[in-house]
């Protein structure tokens, strides 16, 4: 892909005891925001599988139940 111009940022808040964390990514292609969707869920979720001490699922089938729900949304911002 040729590259563009997108930006990442990341916040973490206190929240009680616990810590958010939100990322932000902006100025990715739109024709790929689904699949780009999908791929930063999928890296969220394989933190917090991380984070409690457990292993990592299966991210190809992750990715196959992720990306058709994201398209639908994607569909919605053209």
């Amino acid at each position: 892909m040729p590259p563009f111009g997108a930006s990442i940022e990341a916040t973490l808040t206190a929240v009680g005891d616990q810590t958010d964390l939100t990322i932000q990514v902006r100025g990715m292609p739109l024709a790929k925001t689904a699949f780009y969707g999908a791929g930063w869920q999928i890296h969220a979720e394989n933190l917090a599988t991380h984070l409690a001490g457990r292993e990592r699922g299966d991210t190809e089938a992750r990715w196959g139940e992720l990306v058709p729900p994201y398209q639908d949304l994607a569909a919605q911002l053209w």
